[in-house]
């Protein structure tokens, strides 16, 4: 899901706010969600579920310190994924199968029912096929993919099954982003061995006649590998005001295992079911061979990124691009590399864009990206029980066009 987020809201009772956040305003006292309008979810270490928080927050003011010990234990309820929307979030655990619903409260998540969804160890990415329907694309046994789509107001599974995607001989598909457009479900994907092994060198776009789910086309590119970034969470594209989709690819990350290839951008125009041949936007190239990853969008064409080793060095530099002049610009170099527990720390709201970075032991830092301006803030300083491999997400509840 693309998620378009915030609007700069005023300081509630500034001088107690700001004791609050530091060191907590009579007595230590959760932070209200019906006075603060942002929330950061907050992984405290990678591989773990016992340090997970939550807390609500104000302001995008570099004074500002969001301290963990304000914070309300999630410890332990959110899996693998992580699916945010305005009043609610879906998470999966892949050990016990189950799919759960919580609602946003002030001291944390209440419960929101749940639902058994078989066959799927994995989801590379949902999107939403009206206000109460969700596709969900993944994996399950052997990395075979499958589908379902459930009612997530009512947590009911309508329709389960797998898309018949060609790929290559003795291979399996691999689908890596997807979404509903004129009627018309399009889905890219890749396709590996069993083991993940023996990546395709071939990008795919199918387009898939919505509800039957028939498949309509299949177009080919060999320009780069991986479309999408098959984990869910992560950026993947954008549409523009022409309804053009523009595609990022994933040579390297997760299971791409395609080094030679750019990271790069396709175009599919609004209307057609290929990718257009005529565009091609070749990041590796621009730097040198490396390879990138999404964070968010940032302003109309532009998108905020940065670099992944192969093999990995932790460390990372932070980038945006513009889509239509087709350049790349350095933000912040020589970072720590992101971490990405439920996909990527960033968002966007229409005017800037968003993204945390860890600093060190205890520390990190969020920046603010104005695509209008093209100029990069301090925002809110983030501090506490968090590591170099911390994971965040953010949301302002009160925002409704999550897509």
């Amino acid at each position: 899901m693309t998620i378009k987020l915030f609007s700069y809201l005023k300081f509630i009772s500034g001088i107690c706010l700001a004791s609050l956040l530091i060191a907590g305003c009579g007595g230590g006292n959760k932070i209200s969600s019906e006075k603060h309008k942002y929330l950061l979810i907050i992984n405290g270490e990678k591989g773990s579920r016992d340090e997970d928080r939550m807390l609500w927050f104000d302001s995008l003011d570099s004074s500002l310190v969001l301290h963990t010990n304000q914070a309300s234990m999630i410890n332990n309820k959110l899996g693998s994924t992580v699916i945010l929307n305005h009043n609610f979030l879906l998470s999966m655990d892949k050990k016990s199968g189950l799919f759960s619903k919580y609602q946003y409260a002030e001291d944390g998540l209440k419960s929101g029912g749940e639902l058994k969804l078989e066959e799927f160890e994995y989801i590379s990415f949902t999107t939403k096929l009206d206000s109460t329907l969700l596709y969900i694309g993944g994996r399950g046994h052997k990395n075979i993919s499958s589908y379902a789509i459930i009612d997530q107001e009512k947590m009911l599974l309508v329709r389960k099954g797998r898309l018949d995607l060609p790929v290559a001989a003795e291979q399996n598909a691999s689908d890596n982003f997807g979404m509903l457009k004129n009627n018309h479900l399009y889905v890219g994907y890749s396709s590996f061995g069993e083991d993940y092994d023996h990546c395709s060198d071939t990008s795919y776009l199918a387009v898939l006649d919505y509800p039957a789910l028939k498949l309509k086309s299949v177009d080919k590119d060999v320009r780069s590998a991986f479309p999408g970034s098959g984990v869910n969470g992560m950026f993947n594209f954008f549409a523009d005001t022409k309804e053009d989709l523009y595609v990022l690819t994933s040579p390297v990350f997760y299971h791409g295992n395609h080094p030679t290839a750019s990271t790069a951008f396709y175009r599919i125009s609004n209307g057609k079911g290929e990718f257009d041949k005529e565009y091609f936007f070749d990041l590796s190239k621009q730097l040198n061979g490396r390879h990138l990853l999404g964070i968010t969008q940032a302003a109309a064409g532009k998108v905020i990124l940065a670099t992944i080793s192969f093999p990995s060095t932790g460390k990372s530099d932070y980038y945006v691009a513009d889509v239509y002049k087709k350049t790349i610009k350095l933000l912040l170099k020589n970072q720590n590399q992101p971490n990405f527990v439920w996909g990527t720390s960033g968002y966007y709201d229409g005017e800037n864009a968003s993204f945390i970075v860890n600093e060190s032991q205890g520390k990190a830092r969020m920046y603010v990206y104005d695509g209008n301006k093209d100029i990069l803030r301090s925002g809110p300083a983030i501090e506490g029980n968090i590591s170099s491999k911390s994971s965040y997400l953010i949301l302002n509840p009160s925002k409704k066009d999550f897509d």
